[in-house]
């Protein structure tokens, strides 16, 4: 088939305020949709690398529209993008009643930093304070100090991708139905998807996670010094550490009191202590090569200039040219039939016509048919994934109504059941990534069960996996087989690396993906300390894989036909770093870490409050901002020398002494009500205890009541609703008796001394 744009003919208006409605917008421009960009002031803060970055192919206004052109703009939108702030289009004329006399059957997706509801609806947020507010920031950077604001902005990259994710299951219904939906996502509360696993400890066990200077729960499962820097040395796939542990020349390593990763985890010091010195005359790419070419997932601790010049990149033409010079990323997964498109991005340019697109056409389906459906039922997916990031992707089409079921060998158990025999339906973390999913258990080898996944996959809609190129294949349930069974199947395969490329056959984990990608070295203090992980990315890649499933489901919507999504992590991390790649081409250095500070505002920072490990985040983003909070602190703040932004800046260190003597007995929560109240961006560093116990959440309604569990919450909202947690993670072959007996076949019988898991094989 002809190479189409996946989004071809949908028209979306982008009120542009924070970062997560432009990077919706810059997917859904190049994916083929008309989208006209209408900045609602935010962008003044944002570099040209960020601008070029976050508006590629977008038909950018070169002025607020009046009246009679914006409503034309929205009644002729299919989907409306909303991020100008909590009631800042209905003082334009247009609240929400108005707009959906306009446009019935529009999409309109509100991103507001805390919600369209809730004591925090109208509270102030940028980059750092929604980091803290999302309790990422609490385990980011060293356990001794402050806790360390991420340069990617996570917070709000994550609530663009689920924007997206949103707005195309809102139009899947809209085919439907013909109705048009409100949906209503906090930045807040979409990022803590990324803190999923901690907020799930807290609720289950009570722990409460803190940052430890990137102290991975495994062992050995971080960035370690070697010869010309660092590289991440990764315990895993786990079955293949002792057949690479000689390489280390230590016997020891060998020894049975090391021989499980629960040994390892055990004696913490001892291992890395026997692994150091060998690491040491180690340069981090030759490192790479010798633990991949184990079976390990190793990889250098890249610049973003080194990134730039990676050999997979080069060989997969990753890199494109960007509008006024410097490279940046292309597409984020590769469709097997879809074009992208990274075009122009100055004032008034775009595809033709995208200004004054023509209305809709109406729905084929009757209006109501259908309504109360969530926007996935009857959706089947097959889900072969293990570990983080696919099981989030296959979670979020669960969460929305889908039908998914996770596919098991019970000879080698996901390691998130927990690693252990008597843990493998006990494990919280398998509760939430796997909620809503149901099990089944087979063996591949063996015919009746090859029959019971012929059956299943006539019916399917999607199958996802996130194994190494050629493992579907050699199950014998590769894109060619599958399509077979089923023409109009989709198969997402997210591997680490890509399809194609000198690294294909590579295997790799977030660790390994924070560092190859770059994306781990623009976290730092500053320019004296090493390179801190976020940990937010088997999420984040997690997320943009069903971006990537639901592009391929509305593409098909039109056309009937299935396709396969090659999806390289590798490149969707680096995707999360575009504008940085974009500033290192053009410069040619590495750019230059930040800390808690940001590069526009000043002050910003992270100050120690009233309590053990009790943080406050603020952002001063104007001068008038300045003059309240100095007005309100007395003292030195109103010297006359901070009065502007550049004077600040310079005087930085300053005012960090400053705030931190104002800060140093107040609590946390009653300072960010004080300067909010001032109209100054703030949050309390919470951490997975806090977000429990949190007024604002509580009031949304955000914690789920599942049977006897508390799960966390949606990351988004639709006002015709659709989105619920039906059970927590599956036991162990739950469907086994349904899915063998429609297939005509027997169940088979689990025995216990037959299954394999993570943690107990070495």
């Amino acid at each position: 088939m002809p190479q189409t744009p996946p989004l071809a003919g949908l028209h979306v208006v982008e009120l542009s305020g924070h970062v997560a409605g432009a990077y919706c917008g810059k997917l859904m421009a190049g994916f083929g949709a008309g989208v006209v960009q209408i900045d609602g002031g935010h962008d003044a803060a944002l570099d040209d690398a960020a601008q070029t970055w976050f508006h590629s192919a977008k038909h950018r206004l070169p002025a607020m529209p009046d009246r009679a052109t914006l409503a034309g703009l929205l009644q002729s939108a299919d989907i409306v993008i909303d991020a100008w702030g909590v009631d800042a289009l209905a003082a334009a004329g247009f609240d929400a009643a108005a707009l959906r006399a306009l446009n019935a059957r529009a999409i309109v997706c509100r991103i507001t930093p805390y919600g369209l509801s809730g004591p925090k609806r109208g509270w102030a947020a940028d980059d750092i304070t929604l980091y803290a507010a999302a309790g990422l920031m609490h385990s980011t950077g060293d356990g001794g100090r402050a806790p360390l604001n991420a340069r990617p902005r996570v917070a709000e990259l994550t609530a663009g991708m689920n924007a997206y994710f949103a707005c195309l299951g809102a139009l899947l219904r809209r085919q439907r139905d013909g109705g048009g939906d409100d949906i209503d996502l906090a930045i807040a509360e979409s990022a803590m998807d990324n803190y999923e696993v901690a907020i799930m400890e807290a609720l289950a066990l009570g722990r409460i996670a803190r940052r430890n200077g990137d102290q991975h729960a495994m062992v050995p499962w971080r960035t370690y010094p070697c010869a010309d820097g660092e590289a991440a040395i990764i315990g895993g796939p786990i079955r293949h550490w002792l057949a690479a542990a000689p390489m280390f020349g230590a016997p020891e390593l060998l020894d049975p009191e090391l021989a499980t990763m629960g040994d390892r985890i055990a004696r913490r010091a001892e291992t890395e202590a026997l692994m150091r010195p060998w690491l040491g005359t180690q340069t981090k790419r030759a490192l790479f090569e010798a633990g991949q070419n184990a079976g390990l997932a190793w990889a250098p601790l890249a610049s973003m200039p080194e990134a730039l010049a990676d050999p997979q990149h080069a060989a997969r033409g990753y890199f494109v040219d960007a509008p006024g010079g410097g490279r940046m990323p292309g597409a984020p997964f590769r469709l097997q039939r879809g074009t992208w498109d990274h075009g122009p991005v100055a004032a008034g340019e775009g595809r033709a016509g995208a200004q004054t697109p023509a209305a809709p056409a109406p729905s084929a389906v009757p209006v109501g048919a259908q309504s109360g459906a969530a926007p996935f039922a009857g959706l089947r997916v097959l889900d072969f994934t293990h570990d983080w990031a696919g099981p989030h992707a296959a979670r979020l089409f669960a969460d929305y109504g889908a039908e998914v079921i996770k596919i098991e060998y019970p000879g080698r158990l996901d390691g998130m059941r927990g690693g252990y025999v008597e843990k493998i339906d006990g494990h919280p973390r398998f509760w939430q990534l796997h909620r809503g999913k149901q099990s089944l258990t087979l063996d591949l080898k063996i015919d009746a069960h090859r029959t019971v996944l012929d059956h299943l996959v006539r019916d399917a809609d999607l199958v996802i996996e996130n194994s190494r190129p050629g493992v579907m294949d050699r199950k014998g349930y590769g894109y060619e087989r599958l399509r077979t069974l089923n023409p109009r199947i989709v198969l997402l395969s997210m591997s680490a690396f890509g399809a194609s490329g000198p690294y294909a056959r590579y295997c790799g984990y977030g660790g390994t993906l924070e560092a190859i990608s770059g994306l781990q070295s623009l976290t730092a203090y500053d320019a004296d300390s090493r390179w801190f992980r976020v940990r937010e990315m088997d999420v984040m890649n997690g997320i943009m894989g069903a971006c990537a499933a639901i592009t391929a489901l509305w593409q098909r919507a039109g056309d009937g036909a299935g396709q396969w999504i090659d999806l390289s992590e590798n490149e969707t991390t680096g995707w999360f770093v575009g504008e940085f790649f974009l500033q290192a081409s053009r410069t040619g250095t590495q750019p230059e870490p930040l800390g808690n500070r940001h590069a526009t505002h000043a002050p910003q920072g992270c100050y120690a409050c009233l309590g053990d490990d009790r943080w406050l985040a603020l952002c001063v983003r104007s001068d008038a901002q300045w003059q309240r909070l100095a007005a309100h602190i007395g003292g030195s703040a109103t010297d006359p020398r901070f009065a502007r932004t550049a004077q600040r800046h310079a005087l930085h260190d300053e005012l960090d002494a400053l705030l931190a003597d104002w800060l140093r007995g107040q609590d946390a929560l009653q300072a960010a009500d004080t300067l909010q109240a001032l109209g100054i961006a703030a949050s309390p560093v919470m951490n997975a205890g806090d977000l429990l116990a949190d007024a604002h959440l509580a009031a949304r309604g955000w914690l789920l009541q599942v049977g006897d569990d508390r799960l966390p919450g949606l990351p988004f909202r639709y006002a015709r609703g659709g989105g619920a947690v039906r059970h927590r993670g599956p036991r162990l072959g739950d469907a086994n008796a349904r899915c063998f007996d429609a297939a005509g076949q027997t169940p088979p019988d689990l025995d216990p001394a037959s299954i394999g898991t993570a943690y107990a094989t070495a």
